[in-house]
């Protein structure tokens, strides 16, 4: 008999296509997901995935279980955001999602919001990739785009600018901190693609903060948002690139509007964003 469990498993490893990820999306152990894959393999006696290079790709069987698990998975995502839609009491805890490059913003958000309001307390998911609001893995998300989700509603907390950042005192040409694949769809990596040869660059790295680190050990250049520069020392090398100014949005599923944890955090978060974002 298939588990919610087990079709959770299913839908999260077709979304992945590897075992890894696909267990820390369900917060279980690596071995728990091999072991009930094959447990439930065994069961149907033939295959649900196939191992094609690296990639675990759902077989025709294998298919129709991910229809009727992606079905299941939707359904108690919109069961949990009407349960904390109708949520009348400020009080409970909110999943906040944003990149690293904007923690240092973000945690200065929650304790304005704790001595307000006791009752509310934080998880705070750190990721440079946009959470699946629909699938309730946040119910908030703090993000710097120019384009936020039309499945989304929420607040323009402010604008923010690019520059090119180095150590403090130093004067001589660096060369580049670069981005690595994982964020090549944001502008500040495909400005970089465009501008900076490849034997110019010391260093890729999957993070802001880390590019931010290893510039402020004076390793590189670093083209950062300037809101993240503050957190270290380093100096701004030229003027800002216009080509690259985005925003920082706070944003929420629409079936979350009403609550009142939600409303209560969003109403003090995006007045002391904006300000932070202004300094």
């Amino acid at each position: 008999m298939l588990s919610t469990d087990d079709l959770l498993l299913i839908a999260a490893l077709a979304r992945s296509g590897k075992p890894a990820p696909a267990a820390a999306g369900l917060n279980v152990h690596l071995a728990t997901v091999y072991r009930r894959l094959k447990e439930l393999e065994q069961e149907a006696g033939a295959p649900l995935f196939q191992r094609l290079g690296g990639q675990y790709v759902p077989t025709p069987l294998g298919s129709e279980l991910v229809r009727a698990a992606m079905g299941v998975e939707a359904n108690l995502a919109e069961a949990r955001r009407q349960l904390a839609g109708g949520e009348q009491r400020l009080a409970g805890r909110i999943t906040l999602t944003t990149p690293d490059s904007l923690v240092p913003l973000v945690s200065t958000l929650l304790p304005p919001v704790r001595r307000k309001h006791a009752g509310i307390c934080f998880d705070l998911v750190v990721s440079n990739t946009f959470a699946d609001m629909a699938r309730y893995e946040a119910e908030v998300a703090i993000r710097p785009t120019r384009a936020p989700p039309e499945t989304l509603v929420g607040q323009r907390a402010g604008a923010f600018r690019y520059a090119i950042y180095v150590k403090s005192g130093t004067r001589e040409d660096l060369p580049w901190i670069a981005l690595d694949d994982s964020l090549s769809a944001i502008p500040a990596a495909r400005w970089l693609a465009a501008h900076v040869a490849e034997e110019e660059i010391v260093l890729r790295v999957n993070s802001m903060w880390a590019a931010a680190q290893a510039a402020a050990a004076g390793l590189g250049r670093a083209l950062l948002p300037d809101y993240l520069h503050r957190s270290f020392d380093l100096d701004r090398q030229g003027d800002f690139i216009g080509a690259l100014e985005s925003e920082v949005w706070l944003l929420i599923h629409p079936d979350l509007r009403r609550t009142p944890r939600i409303q209560a955090f969003m109403d003090l978060a995006a007045g002391r964003l904006r300000a932070q974002l202004k300094a």
